[in-house]
Protein backbone atom coordinates (compact mmCIF):
# COMPACT_ATOMS: atom_id res chain seq x y z
CA UNK A 1 0.00 0.00 0.00
CA UNK A 2 2.60 2.21 0.95
CA UNK A 3 4.66 1.49 -2.34
CA UNK A 4 1.39 2.25 -3.98
CA UNK A 5 0.48 5.35 -2.89
CA UNK A 6 4.03 6.72 -3.02
CA UNK A 7 3.76 5.71 -7.01
CA UNK A 8 1.07 7.36 -7.14
CA UNK A 9 1.76 10.81 -4.95
CA UNK A 10 5.27 11.01 -7.60
CA UNK A 11 2.69 10.81 -10.64
CA UNK A 12 0.77 13.48 -9.44
CA UNK A 13 3.93 15.54 -8.71
CA UNK A 14 5.75 14.63 -12.19
CA UNK A 15 2.17 15.68 -13.85
CA UNK A 16 2.10 19.25 -11.90
CA UNK A 17 5.55 19.92 -12.71
CA UNK A 18 5.07 19.24 -16.41
CA UNK A 19 2.26 21.30 -16.12
CA UNK A 20 3.82 24.33 -14.84
CA UNK A 21 7.04 23.94 -16.97
CA UNK A 22 4.45 23.90 -20.56
CA UNK A 23 3.30 26.89 -18.50
CA UNK A 24 6.33 28.99 -17.99
CA UNK A 25 7.21 27.72 -21.42
CA UNK A 26 4.19 29.49 -22.56
CA UNK A 27 4.38 32.19 -20.38
CA UNK A 28 8.07 33.28 -21.97
CA UNK A 29 7.62 31.76 -25.34
CA UNK A 30 10.20 29.39 -24.96
CA UNK A 31 10.14 26.57 -26.66
CA UNK A 32 12.52 23.89 -24.19
CA UNK A 33 10.15 20.80 -24.53
CA UNK A 34 9.38 21.30 -28.12
CA UNK A 35 13.12 21.62 -29.22
CA UNK A 36 13.77 18.32 -26.93
CA UNK A 37 10.78 16.82 -28.34
CA UNK A 38 12.93 17.53 -32.17
CA UNK A 39 15.92 16.27 -30.66
CA UNK A 40 14.86 13.39 -29.71
CA UNK A 41 13.14 12.72 -33.17
CA UNK A 42 16.65 14.07 -35.20
CA UNK A 43 18.62 11.72 -33.10
CA UNK A 44 17.79 8.44 -34.95
CA UNK A 45 17.88 10.41 -38.42
CA UNK A 46 20.10 8.21 -40.97
CA UNK A 47 23.26 9.79 -41.55
CA UNK A 48 22.21 11.55 -44.55
CA UNK A 49 18.97 12.96 -43.08
CA UNK A 50 21.04 14.38 -40.15
CA UNK A 51 23.55 15.96 -42.45
CA UNK A 52 20.71 17.19 -44.89
CA UNK A 53 19.34 19.13 -41.71
CA UNK A 54 22.65 20.30 -40.74
CA UNK A 55 23.24 21.84 -44.14
CA UNK A 56 19.77 23.44 -44.30
CA UNK A 57 20.39 25.40 -40.71
CA UNK A 58 23.85 26.33 -41.50
CA UNK A 59 22.51 27.82 -44.71
CA UNK A 60 19.87 29.41 -42.57
CA UNK A 61 22.21 30.87 -40.37
CA UNK A 62 25.02 32.15 -43.23
CA UNK A 63 22.14 34.14 -45.12
CA UNK A 64 21.07 35.66 -41.65
CA UNK A 65 24.16 36.43 -41.10
CA UNK A 66 24.81 38.21 -44.14
CA UNK A 67 21.51 40.15 -43.87
CA UNK A 68 21.33 41.68 -40.41
CA UNK A 69 24.83 41.01 -38.81
CA UNK A 70 27.54 43.82 -40.18
CA UNK A 71 30.81 41.82 -39.21
CA UNK A 72 29.69 38.82 -41.37
CA UNK A 73 28.72 41.11 -44.29
CA UNK A 74 32.19 42.46 -44.10
CA UNK A 75 34.23 39.19 -43.76
CA UNK A 76 31.99 37.41 -46.14
CA UNK A 77 33.10 40.08 -49.12
CA UNK A 78 36.32 40.30 -47.96
CA UNK A 79 36.68 36.56 -48.11
CA UNK A 80 34.34 36.87 -52.10
CA UNK A 81 31.91 34.43 -50.27
CA UNK A 82 28.28 34.07 -50.77
CA UNK A 83 25.99 31.95 -48.62
CA UNK A 84 24.66 30.78 -52.01
CA UNK A 85 28.46 29.30 -52.61
CA UNK A 86 27.48 26.68 -51.00
CA UNK A 87 24.76 25.20 -52.84
CA UNK A 88 26.93 24.16 -55.33
CA UNK A 89 30.27 23.80 -53.29
CA UNK A 90 30.32 23.12 -49.99
CA UNK A 91 34.04 23.58 -49.10
CA UNK A 92 33.08 27.65 -49.87
CA UNK A 93 32.08 27.56 -46.78
CA UNK A 94 35.96 26.69 -45.59
CA UNK A 95 36.97 30.69 -47.11
CA UNK A 96 35.49 31.62 -44.39
CA UNK A 97 38.37 33.37 -41.41
CA UNK A 98 38.56 31.72 -37.95
CA UNK A 99 36.05 33.66 -35.34
CA UNK A 100 38.67 33.84 -32.12
CA UNK A 101 37.99 35.24 -28.76
CA UNK A 102 40.62 38.26 -28.99
CA UNK A 103 38.42 39.01 -32.66
CA UNK A 104 34.70 38.82 -30.72
CA UNK A 105 35.97 41.32 -27.78
CA UNK A 106 37.25 43.81 -30.98
CA UNK A 107 34.11 43.13 -33.15
CA UNK A 108 31.91 42.87 -30.21
CA UNK A 109 29.06 45.17 -31.93
CA UNK A 110 29.35 44.18 -35.16
CA UNK A 111 28.95 40.80 -34.47
CA UNK A 112 25.49 41.55 -33.04
CA UNK A 113 22.09 41.53 -34.79
CA UNK A 114 20.95 44.44 -36.23
CA UNK A 115 17.20 42.58 -36.80
CA UNK A 116 15.36 45.00 -33.78
CA UNK A 117 12.74 41.95 -32.84
CA UNK A 118 15.33 39.60 -32.49
CA UNK A 119 17.69 42.11 -30.30
CA UNK A 120 15.14 42.44 -27.94
CA UNK A 121 15.72 38.59 -27.18
CA UNK A 122 19.22 39.11 -26.30
CA UNK A 123 21.00 38.90 -22.83
CA UNK A 124 24.43 38.64 -21.81
CA UNK A 125 26.39 35.84 -20.49
CA UNK A 126 30.61 35.85 -20.23
CA UNK A 127 32.12 32.21 -20.15
CA UNK A 128 34.34 31.33 -17.78
CA UNK A 129 37.55 32.06 -18.87
CA UNK A 130 39.49 29.25 -19.33
CA UNK A 131 41.49 30.52 -21.30
CA UNK A 132 42.49 33.25 -19.26
CA UNK A 133 40.31 35.58 -20.77
CA UNK A 134 36.73 35.90 -19.96
CA UNK A 135 34.65 36.25 -23.34
CA UNK A 136 31.06 38.32 -22.76
CA UNK A 137 28.88 37.37 -25.83
CA UNK A 138 25.05 37.61 -26.41
CA UNK A 139 22.53 34.66 -27.04
CA UNK A 140 18.90 34.34 -27.99
CA UNK A 141 16.02 32.47 -26.91
CA UNK A 142 16.44 30.03 -29.68
CA UNK A 143 20.26 29.18 -28.19
CA UNK A 144 19.05 28.96 -24.92
CA UNK A 145 16.58 26.53 -25.29
CA UNK A 146 18.21 23.98 -27.36
CA UNK A 147 21.11 23.98 -25.21
CA UNK A 148 18.97 23.38 -22.70
CA UNK A 149 16.54 20.66 -24.21
CA UNK A 150 20.26 18.94 -25.37
CA UNK A 151 21.03 18.75 -21.73
CA UNK A 152 17.82 16.72 -21.30
CA UNK A 153 18.41 14.58 -24.18
CA UNK A 154 22.04 13.58 -23.04
CA UNK A 155 20.33 12.81 -19.32
CA UNK A 156 17.95 10.78 -21.04
CA UNK A 157 20.85 9.16 -22.72
CA UNK A 158 21.95 8.31 -19.17
CA UNK A 159 19.02 6.81 -18.13
CA UNK A 160 17.12 9.70 -17.19
CA UNK A 161 13.37 10.01 -17.85
CA UNK A 162 11.28 13.51 -18.10
CA UNK A 163 9.79 13.73 -14.29
CA UNK A 164 12.39 11.59 -12.76
CA UNK A 165 14.63 13.48 -9.84
CA UNK A 166 18.18 14.12 -10.42
CA UNK A 167 20.55 15.82 -8.93
CA UNK A 168 23.82 17.87 -9.86
CA UNK A 169 27.33 18.48 -8.36
CA UNK A 170 27.73 21.61 -10.26
CA UNK A 171 29.09 25.55 -9.27
CA UNK A 172 26.82 28.28 -8.65
CA UNK A 173 27.79 31.71 -8.23
CA UNK A 174 28.45 33.00 -5.09
CA UNK A 175 26.13 35.97 -5.82
CA UNK A 176 22.67 36.27 -7.08
CA UNK A 177 20.14 38.76 -7.34
CA UNK A 178 16.38 37.75 -5.17
CA UNK A 179 14.92 37.10 -8.57
CA UNK A 180 17.37 35.35 -10.21
CA UNK A 181 17.58 32.73 -7.16
CA UNK A 182 13.09 32.10 -7.07
CA UNK A 183 13.72 31.64 -10.96
CA UNK A 184 16.59 29.20 -10.18
CA UNK A 185 14.69 27.67 -7.88
CA UNK A 186 11.50 27.63 -9.84
CA UNK A 187 12.93 25.89 -12.76
CA UNK A 188 15.06 23.27 -10.25
CA UNK A 189 11.46 22.17 -9.07
CA UNK A 190 10.07 21.91 -12.51
CA UNK A 191 12.75 19.48 -13.55
CA UNK A 192 12.71 17.71 -10.24
CA UNK A 193 16.13 18.49 -9.88
CA UNK A 194 18.59 19.68 -6.81
CA UNK A 195 22.08 21.15 -6.78
CA UNK A 196 24.86 21.18 -4.25
CA UNK A 197 27.26 24.23 -5.16
CA UNK A 198 30.62 22.68 -6.23
CA UNK A 199 32.66 26.10 -5.48
CA UNK A 200 32.21 25.73 -2.10
CA UNK A 201 32.42 22.24 -1.31
CA UNK A 202 33.34 20.92 1.90
CA UNK A 203 33.31 17.60 3.94
CA UNK A 204 30.25 18.39 6.09
CA UNK A 205 28.80 19.13 2.74
CA UNK A 206 29.49 16.82 1.22
CA UNK A 207 28.19 14.47 4.04
CA UNK A 208 25.06 16.09 3.59
CA UNK A 209 24.74 16.04 -0.04
CA UNK A 210 24.94 12.06 0.56
CA UNK A 211 22.11 11.78 3.13
CA UNK A 212 19.92 14.00 0.95
CA UNK A 213 20.48 12.09 -2.19
CA UNK A 214 20.29 8.83 -0.01
CA UNK A 215 16.70 9.99 1.33
CA UNK A 216 15.27 11.35 -2.17
CA UNK A 217 17.27 8.69 -4.20
CA UNK A 218 17.59 10.51 -7.23
CA UNK A 219 18.31 7.98 -10.11
CA UNK A 220 20.82 10.55 -12.20
CA UNK A 221 23.66 12.45 -11.06
CA UNK A 222 25.56 15.55 -13.28
CA UNK A 223 28.75 16.70 -12.21
CA UNK A 224 32.40 17.58 -12.92
CA UNK A 225 34.67 14.79 -13.01
CA UNK A 226 37.06 15.77 -9.95
CA UNK A 227 33.34 15.92 -7.84
CA UNK A 228 32.06 12.74 -9.19
CA UNK A 229 35.48 11.11 -7.79
CA UNK A 230 35.75 12.67 -4.42
CA UNK A 231 31.74 12.13 -3.82
CA UNK A 232 32.83 8.02 -4.62
CA UNK A 233 35.44 7.97 -2.50
CA UNK A 234 33.36 9.05 0.22
CA UNK A 235 30.78 6.83 -0.20
CA UNK A 236 33.07 4.13 -0.43
CA UNK A 237 33.98 5.48 3.08
CA UNK A 238 30.74 5.10 4.59
CA UNK A 239 29.29 1.38 2.96
CA UNK A 240 25.94 2.01 4.87
CA UNK A 241 25.11 4.58 2.79
CA UNK A 242 24.72 1.87 -0.31
CA UNK A 243 23.98 4.74 -2.77
CA UNK A 244 23.54 3.61 -6.85
CA UNK A 245 22.41 5.45 -9.80
CA UNK A 246 21.00 4.66 -12.97
CA UNK A 247 23.18 7.04 -14.89
CA UNK A 248 26.13 9.96 -14.13
CA UNK A 249 27.08 12.62 -16.86
CA UNK A 250 30.52 14.20 -16.41
CA UNK A 251 31.00 16.80 -17.65
CA UNK A 252 33.04 20.59 -17.85
CA UNK A 253 36.52 18.48 -16.93
CA UNK A 254 37.99 15.89 -18.78
CA UNK A 255 37.63 12.37 -17.03
CA UNK A 256 40.49 9.98 -16.86
CA UNK A 257 40.00 6.22 -17.17
CA UNK A 258 40.84 5.60 -13.90
CA UNK A 259 38.17 8.60 -12.49
CA UNK A 260 35.85 6.51 -14.04
CA UNK A 261 36.74 3.12 -13.02
CA UNK A 262 36.14 4.24 -9.18
CA UNK A 263 33.10 6.34 -9.83
CA UNK A 264 30.89 3.52 -11.76
CA UNK A 265 32.14 0.90 -9.74
CA UNK A 266 30.93 2.83 -6.64
CA UNK A 267 27.52 3.50 -7.68
CA UNK A 268 27.14 0.54 -9.99
CA UNK A 269 26.00 2.39 -12.87
CA UNK A 270 27.77 3.90 -16.34
CA UNK A 271 29.47 7.51 -16.56
CA UNK A 272 29.05 8.70 -19.51
CA UNK A 273 31.13 12.00 -20.83
CA UNK A 274 30.01 15.20 -22.11
CA UNK A 275 31.80 18.12 -23.54
CA UNK A 276 30.41 21.70 -23.56
CA UNK A 277 31.16 25.74 -23.37
CA UNK A 278 29.32 27.99 -22.41
CA UNK A 279 29.33 29.84 -25.76
CA UNK A 280 28.62 26.66 -27.82
CA UNK A 281 26.26 24.85 -25.50
CA UNK A 282 26.76 20.78 -25.41
CA UNK A 283 28.57 19.81 -28.40
CA UNK A 284 29.19 15.98 -27.89
CA UNK A 285 28.63 13.52 -25.31
CA UNK A 286 28.62 9.81 -24.79
CA UNK A 287 26.04 7.77 -25.20
CA UNK A 288 25.18 4.44 -23.47
CA UNK A 289 27.77 2.38 -25.04
CA UNK A 290 30.50 4.92 -24.18
CA UNK A 291 32.20 4.43 -27.34
CA UNK A 292 33.09 7.99 -28.74
CA UNK A 293 31.07 11.20 -28.43
CA UNK A 294 27.90 11.90 -30.17
CA UNK A 295 28.53 15.53 -31.76
CA UNK A 296 25.33 17.37 -31.36
CA UNK A 297 24.93 18.00 -34.69
CA UNK A 298 21.63 19.59 -35.10
CA UNK A 299 23.08 22.44 -33.22
CA UNK A 300 26.74 22.52 -33.76
CA UNK A 301 28.88 21.81 -36.95
CA UNK A 302 32.13 20.51 -35.41
CA UNK A 303 35.64 20.87 -37.69
CA UNK A 304 38.60 19.38 -36.91
CA UNK A 305 41.77 20.79 -38.26
CA UNK A 306 45.53 19.86 -38.17
CA UNK A 307 47.35 22.11 -39.93
CA UNK A 308 44.68 24.52 -41.58
CA UNK A 309 43.31 20.98 -43.35
CA UNK A 310 40.15 18.83 -42.09
CA UNK A 311 42.01 16.10 -39.53
CA UNK A 312 41.87 12.61 -40.82
CA UNK A 313 39.83 10.17 -38.27
CA UNK A 314 42.24 9.56 -35.03
CA UNK A 315 44.53 12.85 -36.11
CA UNK A 316 43.69 15.33 -32.81
CA UNK A 317 43.25 19.30 -34.31
CA UNK A 318 42.01 22.21 -33.56
CA UNK A 319 38.37 22.43 -32.76
CA UNK A 320 36.46 24.77 -34.81
CA UNK A 321 32.87 24.86 -34.15
CA UNK A 322 29.63 26.86 -35.77
CA UNK A 323 26.49 27.26 -33.80
CA UNK A 324 23.30 26.92 -35.82
CA UNK A 325 20.95 28.47 -33.24
CA UNK A 326 22.48 31.91 -31.96
CA UNK A 327 20.63 34.14 -35.09
CA UNK A 328 21.79 37.33 -31.94
CA UNK A 329 25.57 36.93 -31.96
CA UNK A 330 26.51 34.09 -34.53
CA UNK A 331 29.78 31.88 -33.98
CA UNK A 332 30.66 30.81 -37.28
CA UNK A 333 33.49 28.96 -37.45
CA UNK A 334 34.78 29.74 -33.91
CA UNK A 335 38.01 28.54 -32.24
CA UNK A 336 37.33 26.90 -28.61
CA UNK A 337 40.90 26.44 -28.02
CA UNK A 338 40.75 23.20 -27.51
CA UNK A 339 41.54 19.77 -28.99
CA UNK A 340 40.33 17.07 -29.82
CA UNK A 341 40.42 14.10 -32.80
CA UNK A 342 37.48 12.54 -34.63
CA UNK A 343 36.42 8.48 -33.89
CA UNK A 344 36.26 6.30 -37.00
CA UNK A 345 33.73 6.52 -39.61
CA UNK A 346 31.46 3.28 -38.54
CA UNK A 347 28.26 4.51 -37.14
CA UNK A 348 27.84 3.46 -33.67
CA UNK A 349 26.01 0.30 -32.41
CA UNK A 350 23.23 2.69 -30.31
CA UNK A 351 21.87 3.61 -33.72
CA UNK A 352 22.32 7.01 -33.39
CA UNK A 353 24.15 8.49 -36.87
CA UNK A 354 26.02 11.71 -35.53
CA UNK A 355 29.66 11.93 -36.06
CA UNK A 356 31.77 10.85 -32.79
CA UNK A 357 34.61 12.50 -30.98
CA UNK A 358 37.53 10.25 -29.99
CA UNK A 359 39.25 12.02 -27.67
CA UNK A 360 38.99 15.92 -26.40
CA UNK A 361 42.10 17.34 -24.98
CA UNK A 362 41.39 20.95 -22.58
CA UNK A 363 42.94 22.99 -20.55
CA UNK A 364 43.86 22.38 -17.12
CA UNK A 365 42.32 23.63 -13.83
CA UNK A 366 43.56 22.82 -10.52
CA UNK A 367 41.53 22.53 -7.31
CA UNK A 368 41.91 25.51 -4.79
CA UNK A 369 41.77 24.72 -0.91
CA UNK A 370 41.19 26.81 2.00
CA UNK A 371 41.90 26.93 5.29
CA UNK A 372 38.88 26.36 6.40
CA UNK A 373 38.56 22.88 4.63
CA UNK A 374 36.88 23.46 1.84
CA UNK A 375 37.97 22.05 -1.80
CA UNK A 376 36.53 23.90 -4.79
CA UNK A 377 37.31 23.19 -8.54
CA UNK A 378 39.73 26.60 -9.37
CA UNK A 379 36.93 27.07 -12.38
CA UNK A 380 35.05 29.12 -9.95
CA UNK A 381 37.66 31.83 -10.66
CA UNK A 382 36.51 32.46 -14.33
CA UNK A 383 33.04 31.28 -13.84
CA UNK A 384 31.63 32.68 -10.37
CA UNK A 385 33.61 35.48 -10.85
CA UNK A 386 34.13 36.08 -14.81
CA UNK A 387 32.55 39.85 -14.59
CA UNK A 388 35.39 40.32 -12.59
CA UNK A 389 37.73 39.73 -15.76
CA UNK A 390 35.79 40.88 -18.19
CA UNK A 391 36.85 44.37 -17.50
CA UNK A 392 38.62 46.97 -21.13
CA UNK A 393 41.31 47.41 -18.57
CA UNK A 394 41.99 43.89 -18.67
CA UNK A 395 43.62 41.66 -21.20
CA UNK A 396 44.83 38.14 -19.33
CA UNK A 397 44.40 36.95 -16.20
CA UNK A 398 45.90 34.17 -14.18
CA UNK A 399 45.43 33.27 -10.48
CA UNK A 400 47.74 31.31 -8.44
CA UNK A 401 46.95 29.85 -5.09
CA UNK A 402 50.58 30.48 -3.02
CA UNK A 403 49.06 28.54 0.19
CA UNK A 404 46.11 28.82 2.20
CA UNK A 405 46.65 31.91 3.02
CA UNK A 406 48.26 33.63 -0.08
CA UNK A 407 46.45 34.59 -3.18
CA UNK A 408 49.06 35.89 -6.64
CA UNK A 409 46.36 37.48 -8.96
CA UNK A 410 48.00 38.40 -12.64
CA UNK A 411 46.44 40.85 -14.70
CA UNK A 412 47.98 41.52 -18.32
CA UNK A 413 47.03 45.35 -18.25
CA UNK A 414 45.20 46.94 -21.38
CA UNK A 415 45.87 50.93 -20.23
CA UNK A 416 45.10 51.52 -16.35
CA UNK A 417 42.97 48.65 -14.33
CA UNK A 418 40.90 51.04 -11.91
CA UNK A 419 41.73 50.94 -8.14
CA UNK A 420 38.35 50.85 -7.27
CA UNK A 421 38.25 47.26 -9.41
CA UNK A 422 41.45 45.87 -7.78
CA UNK A 423 39.54 46.25 -4.04
CA UNK A 424 36.73 44.63 -6.04
CA UNK A 425 38.55 41.35 -6.70
CA UNK A 426 40.50 41.55 -3.26
CA UNK A 427 37.39 41.68 -1.66
CA UNK A 428 35.48 38.92 -3.67
CA UNK A 429 38.70 36.96 -3.18
CA UNK A 430 38.41 37.42 0.65
CA UNK A 431 35.05 36.60 1.30
CA UNK A 432 35.74 33.33 -0.87
CA UNK A 433 38.75 32.01 0.55
CA UNK A 434 38.35 33.97 4.03
CA UNK A 435 38.98 37.37 5.59
CA UNK A 436 42.57 37.03 6.25
CA UNK A 437 44.11 35.73 3.66
CA UNK A 438 46.08 38.19 1.75
CA UNK A 439 45.79 38.87 -2.11
CA UNK A 440 48.65 40.26 -4.19
CA UNK A 441 48.88 41.85 -7.52
CA UNK A 442 51.24 40.80 -10.38
CA UNK A 443 51.41 43.12 -13.57
CA UNK A 444 53.23 41.41 -16.32
CA UNK A 445 53.56 42.20 -19.79
CA UNK A 446 51.93 38.40 -20.96
CA UNK A 447 51.75 35.12 -19.27
CA UNK A 448 53.16 32.27 -21.14
CA UNK A 449 51.36 29.34 -22.14
CA UNK A 450 52.34 25.34 -21.25
CA UNK A 451 54.81 23.24 -23.04
CA UNK A 452 51.55 21.82 -24.70
CA UNK A 453 50.60 25.01 -26.06
CA UNK A 454 47.33 25.23 -23.28
CA UNK A 455 47.34 28.45 -21.33
CA UNK A 456 46.89 27.43 -17.33
CA UNK A 457 44.37 30.20 -15.43
CA UNK A 458 44.09 28.63 -12.32
CA UNK A 459 47.16 27.24 -10.49
CA UNK A 460 47.78 25.86 -7.29
CA UNK A 461 51.55 24.74 -5.27
CA UNK A 462 49.63 23.25 -2.49
CA UNK A 463 49.75 19.79 -2.17
CA UNK A 464 46.09 18.05 -2.13
CA UNK A 465 46.75 14.50 -0.61
CA UNK A 466 43.71 12.13 -1.68
CA UNK A 467 42.06 14.15 -4.47
CA UNK A 468 43.09 14.95 -8.00
CA UNK A 469 45.71 17.87 -8.34
CA UNK A 470 44.66 18.63 -11.92
CA UNK A 471 41.81 18.23 -14.52
CA UNK A 472 40.55 19.62 -17.67
CA UNK A 473 37.97 22.00 -18.99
Amino acid sequence: MKQQYLAGNMTINNTLRRGVLKLHTAVTGRQILSCLNELNRTQWLSKTELMDLQRAKLKKLLNYAYKFVPYYQRIFDQAGFHPDDINHDPTAFHKLPILTKSLIRENFSELQTTEPKLRKQLSEVTTSGSSGQPLLFLQDNAYRDNVTADIQRHLGWAGWKMGQLHAYLWGSNFEETTEHYLRTHLIDWEWNRFLTNAYTLTEEKMAAFAEKVKRQNPRILFGYASNLLWFAQHVRKQPDLKITFDGIISSAEVLPDEFRQVIEETFKCKVLNRYGTKELGGIACECEVQNGLHVSAENNLVEILKDGKTAQPGETGSIIVTNLNNLGMPFIRYSIGDEAAWDDEKECICGRSSPRLKSVEGRIVEKFVTRDGRASWAGFAGDGYSSLFTQPSIKQFQIIQESMDNITIRLVKDGEIPSSLLQRIEKTFQKAFGENISVEFEFPDHISVLPSGKHQYAISNINHSGNPDQQSH
